[in-house]
């Protein structure tokens, strides 16, 4: 008998232990899920409008004029102007996104998506002489924004500062 009572004892404790592996892993889980779902956020740092190479390309120089320009692409970022030689001012715009996501208080915080996008544009006396545009970053980005974009979703104009 005292060999059925040993049995019957060792099958009691595999069943305990086993509800209380379980018991164990839902924990885990549940500490992972709450930590995890607690500090995560998501967000995005928009500066300035989209720039679309199809309007860059329709700047000529010695041809395209200042109210062409501002027409075009509104007001830009910041003007400067050469007091060596007067008449002369270069216009420019940017346009940035970044996409962050954040885990925890701020244990983990990274850019996910990146785009930046350089346009100078120099004039004197109000025609355009030279003009430069350059993109960096996430090219597949800069689709999905040209899609946003003709689909009528606007983007924010936050003035912000390079």
């Amino acid at each position: 008998m005292a060999k059925n009572g040993a049995a019957f004892d060792l099958t009691i404790k595999k069943k305990e232990f086993k509800m209380y592996k379980k018991i164990l892993i839902l924990s885990a889980i549940l500490a992972v899920s709450a930590l995890a779902l607690s500090g995560c956020a998501t967000t995005r740092n928009i500066q300035g409008r989209p720039i679309m190479s199809s309007s860059v390309n329709k700047i000529i120089n010695g041809v395209t004029t200042k109210r062409e320009i501002l027409s075009m692409y509104g007001p830009p970022l910041s003007i400067s102007k050469n007091i060596l030689k007067p008449g002369i001012e270069t216009y420019k715009y940017r346009f940035r996104y970044k996409k962050y996501v954040h885990m925890g208080d701020e244990i983990l915080t990274s850019a996910t998506r990146k785009l930046t996008e350089k346009l100078n544009i120099t004039f004197k006396h109000d025609i355009v002489i030279a003009h430069s545009f350059n993109t960096q970053g996430n090219i597949s980005l800069k689709r999905i924004l040209r899609k946003k974009n003709k689909s009528g979703v606007q983007s924010q104009n936050n003035a912000g500062s390079y």
